[in-house]
């Protein structure tokens, strides 16, 4: 079962603010530069600095970009372009504005401060 999901970040504070936009609530836990935020499913997310991941794996190396999306749904397809302009007025990078996708959806793409791919989408 899968339980949680963790994100490395190279700016802890900056993903924060990122998260936050996507109603995701870190809390500090466990330590320096640990954070986690239980969603509605239960599914655990957590936010680490580079530099806690080093202090027990001294070789990790961040990525240039991350190779996980992740998916948040919308309650509507005005939700999805609602956010999308949120998040990239707050200065976060937006990877592909909202259209209508062919599979039913209404989709748009960011990307947090590491260069991981968020998608934002609502059934049509």
């Amino acid at each position: 079962m899968l339980e949680a999901i963790g994100i490395v970040s190279s700016d802890v504070a900056t993903s924060l603010k990122f998260y936050k936009q996507l109603g995701v609530e870190f809390h500090k836990a466990g330590g320096a530069d640990h954070y986690e935020a239980k969603i509605s499913n239960g599914l655990r997310v957590m936010l680490d600095s580079v530099g806690l991941i080093k202090s027990f794996d001294p070789e990790y190396q961040h990525p240039e970009r991350g190779g996980v999306v992740m998916c948040f749904r919308q309650s509507s397809p005005a939700a999805v372009d609602q956010l999308y302009a949120s998040i990239t007025a707050a200065g976060f990078a937006g990877k592909k504005a909202p259209w209508d996708a062919f599979w039913g959806q209404r989709y748009a793409c960011v990307l947090d401060p590491d260069g991981n791919q968020i998608d934002l989408f609502a059934d049509r």
